[in-house]
Order: structure tokens, then C-alpha cells, then sequence
């Protein structure tokens, strides 16, 4: 997705509508009864490749907006996973960034183990009670779980590091006459 960045809306849309539709669709094998026609699992999967594409795109669109213009930078990711402000940070569209992302992991902090948990208890319970298949998607919970729990507290170390960073080049910084 990092690759992604600078691609205009509408092409991540189209990317997005694509994957999940195909996924969708392969997915119908093993969820859906074996005599379901071929067209109605097409176009099961194109309707619902496309509504997530243009959902999903959509809410791409507003957390490009809400980061700012740092978003196409793509430094800012690496910026974000190792800790380390580049040299030649813009102060003003980096502190939007990392002040938003600061928010969003905050929020995730205490919102993602519990989505993560509650699903996962939902898909054991749906593979103890029926097609096993369900246990693959419980397992890939508990992997985004752990993910979460590991990820998160670092990049928010990390946002207030370089938070803290900016304050200090700016506070060294000489004023600029305008």
C-alpha cells in the first residue's frame, strides 16, 4: 500500500475494487453451497468488490486529507516505523501528520484489541459450531491482535519522539521575518 501513495483516488479505488471482488469471489467456493451458478458468484462479487473499493477509497480520501500534505511523502512511513524525523521535514505538514497519526494510534490503543478479541471469539465460536473454514479467519484475528499489541505502543513512542523533535528544531530554529 506504501507504493500506492501517490496514486490518484480513483485508481486506489479501482486496485481496491478489484482485490476484494476477486477475493470475494474465491471465497464463494468455500462459503457458498456447490450448486450456486458461477454468474451468481460473479456478480455477488463485482457488486461487492465495487461497493468496497468505493468505501473504502472514500475513507482513504479522508485520511489523506486529515495527514495532509506529508501523506504523499514517503518518508513520512518510514519516518512513522523506525522513529527517526528526516532532516529536511516540512515542521508545519509533519506535525499535522504525526499529530494525526498520534490520534488514530491512541484511539487503536484501546479500539483494535477489542474489535480483535470480540472477533475472534465470534469466528471460534462459528468453527466450534460449524464449517471449520472458520478457524483459519480466527487465527488470522489473533495474528492481527498480536500485531496491534506490538505495533501500536511503538509507533506512538515514535510519533511523540519526533513530536518532540520538531518542537526542538523549531525552538532552536531562528525566527524568520514575513
Amino acid at each position: 500500500m506504501d507504493s500506492m501513495r501517490g496514486w490518484p483516488l480513483w485508481a486506489v479505488m479501482i486496485v481496491l475494487a478489484v482485490a476484494f471482488g476477486g477475493f470475494w469471489y474465491l471465497s464463494t467456493f468455500v462459503t457458498m453451497p456447490a450448486d450456486v451458478p458461477v454468474g451468481i458468484r460473479v456478480a455477488a462479487s463485482v457488486v461487492t468488490g465495487a461497493v468496497f473499493g468505493v468505501l473504502f477509497g472514500l475513507w482513504i480520501g479522508r485520511q489523506r486529507r486529515s495527514v495532509g500534505p506529508a501523506a504523499r511523502d514517503r518518508a513520512l512511513g518510514r519516518a512513522v516505523r523506525r522513529g527517526e524525523l528526516p532532516a529536511d521535514a516540512d515542521p508545519a505538514q509533519w506535525r499535522q501528520a504525526l499529530t494525526h497519526y498520534q490520534q488514530q494510534y491512541r484511539r487503536q490503543r484501546w479500539f483494535g484489541p477489542v474489535v480483535f478479541v470480540v472477533l475472534m471469539a465470534l469466528e471460534v465460536s462459528l468453527a466450534v459450531t460449524g464449517r471449520p473454514v472458520f478457524w483459519f479467519a480466527a487465527a488470522m484475528f489473533l495474528v492481527f491482535l498480536v500485531i496491534t499489541l506490538v505495533q501500536t505502543p511503538k509507533v506512538l513512542r515514535n510519533t511523540a519522539a519526533m513530536l518532540a523533535e520538531l518542537d526542538r528544531r523549531e525552538a532552536t530554529e531562528p525566527h524568520r521575518a514575513t
